[in-house]
């Protein structure tokens, strides 16, 4: 059997704390730069030394400083490289509407080809980064393995087999998984999921949740 852990990156350094932001950088660039907050530097250390995290094969991180920021702490305390793969990107957001549309962010979940001018939708990530996770599962054969992406990326991803009970305003995601529910809440920074696959077949969806990694309202 093949492991997987799906590790939302830790907490990020929020924009709010930016006074000024004096670049001709495109907003992709940008939000590709954004760096851990100090508590989600700590979080990310402590996540490394879960027990469930330990004896990891094979790491891979998206493109975006945030989860190489939040891989590096596993990385270094098991000696491993990490293997750095854009297909594990975060959704790209396009042009915002949200004066266009007020629901946008359930619409998406709901509507699984939305998308704005630019933009990605569920599908289109879903599918990249499926495309991705077969590429690493058939090279690494019953391999422990971490794949640290993020928020939209993971959920995305986990709704090619979970069932979608509700998403929220607030950002509450409720999916089941073979008729139980396995997480019903506002995803966490860091966050893992569990996928055991035999080959590149699913047998099985957990959510792992970290007694010393409480849950934070933040992004």
């Amino acid at each position: 059997m093949t492991i997987v852990y799906l590790i939302r990156h830790s907490v990020r350094f929020e924009k709010a704390n930016i006074e000024s932001y004096l670049t001709d950088q495109s907003n992709l660039l940008k939000n590709e730069k954004i760096i851990l907050s100090v508590e989600g530097e700590k979080r990310a250390e402590i996540l490394s030394h879960e027990e469930e995290l330990q004896n990891i094969d094979v790491v891979y991180a998206s493109n975006l400083v945030r989860t190489l920021a939040t891989a590096k702490y596993l990385c270094y305390n098991q000696n491993l490289k990490v293997n750095i793969d854009n297909r594990f990107d975060e959704r790209r957001v396009g042009i915002p509407n949200d004066n266009e549309v007020c629901d946008w962010f359930t619409k998406q979940y709901y509507d699984p080809t939305y998308k704005t001018i630019g933009g990605e939708s569920q599908e289109d990530v879903r599918n990249r980064v499926y495309e991705g996770l077969l590429d690493v599962l058939k090279k690494h054969k019953d391999k422990r393995i971490a794949i640290f992406s993020h928020g939209y990326a993971i959920t995305f991803l986990l709704l090619k087999w979970c069932k979608l009970i509700n998403i929220d305003d607030n950002h509450k995601f409720t999916i089941s998984y073979k008729d139980k529910i396995i997480y019903d809440k506002k995803i966490n920074a860091p966050e893992v999921f569990k996928l055991t696959f035999d080959g590149v077949e699913l047998k099985n969806i957990e959510f792992i949740e970290f007694e010393d990694l409480e849950y934070m309202n933040a992004i």
